[in-house]
């Protein structure tokens, strides 16, 4: 283990040690692999150095004897869902419709983001920090499985019903892959009418190739078939409204509208706190009220280490969550209304400052 400056930070060390909030929360975990995105994210945080692991520390290779080492380190979430999504990528890139017999290796994937959100509970209360920035059609179905199994806990779902859901989100637009019009960053109202015809019909394509596999449970074959169906009736493809739908579904929907709305597949991207605002006007009416109340409770709409801009010119970066009021983090102000920097540590808890509000994010 070795101390360096974010500054000498390179893609793929190592953490070797937590990065803490000033409340021992956990903002990055030890096991980590960095990315460009994270060492923004640390730099951002405004921690200058962090620990990381020399080469060879914690890693087993060929040559390394398994009675002379500790076992692999276990997988953290944000890395299991990094590899997760290589597995579900190489999977379906080949996919054929009808032949499904690999696509157990994905449903084995949800178990592994299942075991991970079990083994690191604090997740649990950090929804939104955990989330990877959705890329592709592949993060996205990683995110809405870690964002749906974490839900599901929190709603004190069984163990089976748990299950289902992470088998069923990370499967639930697996029919995009038989669909030929374009769906990223475009929402359905800006589509052609033959486009959104086409776009439809891959919920069904995706329930049609899986609905003979025994090996899936139908709860997690109706998650793909309903995952677009809304409890006013007003979704796709049937307009089953809200009795018709199980819990699962209702719970897997609002998981998928909500990282399709900031990842910008079948949506034009919209910022956190936008997507959010989204699902709080539409709780009761698109979405079962009873879980999209626990799901605004258990999402920052400015994440740790987030550039925002306050109603008084100001700039900051959130540093910490208030847990009484999800929309009023503490912030760390790094520039004036004027433009020049801050030269001194300046924090604003925003649950004290009450005259002052976050308009904008970068």
């Amino acid at each position: 283990m070795k101390q360096v400056s974010v500054d000498n930070l390179r893609e793929n060390d190592i953490l070797a040690l937590p990065i803490l909030s000033q409340a021992d929360a956990v903002l990055i975990h030890a096991d980590v692999p960095m990315t460009t995105e994270l060492i923004s994210r640390i730099r951002n945080l405004g921690t200058r150095t962090v620990y990381i692991k020399d080469e060879q520390e914690g890693i087993l290779t060929e040559n390394t004897s398994s009675g002379n080492v500790e076992e692999e380190y276990p997988y953290k979430l944000e890395e299991t869902a990094k590899n997760s999504r290589q597995v579900v990528k190489r999977i379906l890139e080949k996919h054929i419709y009808k032949h499904n017999e690999e696509l157990k290796v994905i449903v084995e994937e949800a178990q592994r983001i299942l075991d991970s959100v079990l083994a690191e509970p604090e997740v649990v209360n950090n929804i939104t920090e955990i989330r990877n920035v959705s890329t592709d059609m592949y993060t996205h179905c990683i995110n809405v499985c870690a964002l749906s199994t974490i839900m599901a806990l929190r709603l004190k779902m069984s163990d089976k019903q748990v299950h289902n859901v992470s088998m069923g989100a990370i499967l639930h637009d697996i029919g995009l892959r038989y669909i030929n019009v374009p769906y990223v960053n475009v929402n359905e109202e800006n589509m052609t009418p033959k486009d959104v015809v086409e776009y439809k019909k891959h919920t069904i394509f995706g329930y049609s190739s899986l609905q003979d596999e025994a090996w899936l449970p139908d709860v997690a074959k109706e998650i793909v078939l309903f995952h677009h169906e809304r409890i006013d009736g007003s979704g796709y493809p049937f307009q089953h409204k809200g009795e018709r739908l199980k819990p699962e579904v209702k719970l897997v929907s609002i998981c998928d509208d909500f990282d399709s709305m900031i990842s910008g597949i079948g949506s034009e991207r919209m910022k956190i706190y936008e997507a959010i605002e989204y699902i709080k006007v539409h709780a009761g009416i698109k979405y079962d009220s009873t879980i999209a109340a626990k799901f605004l409770d258990s999402v920052a709409a400015y994440p740790v280490g987030c550039t925002v801009y306050t109603s008084d010119g100001g700039k900051g970066i959130v540093i910490r969550q208030n847990k009484e009021a999800a929309d009023r983090p503490v912030i760390r102000m790094t520039q004036h209304a004027d433009g020049t920097p801050y030269t001194d540590n300046v924090e604003h808890n925003l649950l004290k400052k009450l005259t002052i509000f976050i308009v904008d994010t970068e």
